[in-house]
């Protein structure tokens, strides 16, 4: 795990304290005292908890850790009361112009079924079991890489909706859970503010079973997609990390024969080969 981890990473630009997280749901008292992981001290948000595993840190919770009770109903731990399944509780609050956008979003929250325990929240290359979910939070351009990377093996990624709403523990969280599937978030307004996300940090979370299938297709499509200075970076990411990749420079298909496209411009920069380098007129 912790080499694909460490790939992943290399292959992606991702800032230091921003590491992969695994999410594992826990279904008895068994199973989550089993499990060798420091227990949260004090309450918090569900989307703080993973924050604090993106800078590190390991926590297993229980319902009384999670503070806020959109991520408690979502996740499974508690079932949420008529107000909010009909979305009457977000239209008065003026989440929604109209009851009818209410309701809409709530009908198709996803809210998941299952009566959970627990949770085991950590990076994801310290997991000795598999998680179940795995979430990254990233700029624009590293989520464009991961979805390039979804796409080459799955296709279209079908299963993508969001409404800014529960960025972490619905849009990121329940959603990939429920379908099984790649989501995207432009996180929310609670998250942004108790865990003090970047204005530019997008999240994108997928279940675990797809995890090496979306490192190959990004390692896959490296060559054809990655411009050569992003390929500098990924060759020096490569030499701190120890990781081989095969890295040709010159052969993204945006930067073909032609040469490549510049705005302003007419036609093409034309590319030429010097000094063993492809530079372009």
């Amino acid at each position: 795990m912790k080499k694909e981890v460490i790939e992943f990473r290399t292959l992606l630009e991702f800032e230091k304290n921003r590491r992969l997280v695994g999410v594992k749901f826990l279904f008895s008292e068994q199973e989550y005292e089993s499990l060798h992981v420091r227990e949260a001290t004090h309450q918090m948000f569900f989307c703080m908890m993973i924050k604090a595993a993106t800078m590190g840190h390991s926590m297993k919770v229980k319902k009384e850790h999670i503070y806020c009770s959109a991520a408690s109903e979502v996740l499974g731990f508690t079932e949420p009361c008529q107000e909010v399944r009909t979305g009457k509780q977000q239209y008065e609050r003026n989440m929604y112009g109209t009851r009818d956008a209410a309701l809409d979003i709530a009908c198709d929250t996803p809210y998941l079924s299952h009566k959970v325990y627990g949770m085991c929240i950590q990076p994801l290359e310290v997991f000795e079991e598999k998680p179940d979910i795995v979430l990254a939070f990233c700029r624009p351009y590293t989520a464009m890489r991961i979805i390039q990377g979804y796409s080459y093996q799955y296709g279209m990624a079908k299963q993508i909706r969001f409404a800014g709403m529960g960025g972490i523990c619905t849009e990121l969280m329940a959603r990939s859970y429920k379908n099984q599937d790649m989501n995207v978030s432009f996180l929310c307004s609670g998250t942004r503010f108790a865990g003090e996300w970047k204005d530019d940090e997008v999240g994108i979370a997928f279940p675990f079973k797809m995890f090496l299938q979306v490192l190959n297709g990004v390692r896959d499509t490296m060559n054809t997609f990655e411009p050569d200075d992003k390929k500098e970076e990924i060759l020096q990411r490569a030499r701190i990390n120890g990781i081989t990749l095969n890295v040709e420079m010159g052969t993204n298909y945006h930067g073909s024969s032609l040469g490549v496209a510049q705005m302003g411009v007419t036609g093409y920069r034309r590319k030429k080969e010097k000094k063993g380098k492809i530079i372009y007129e």
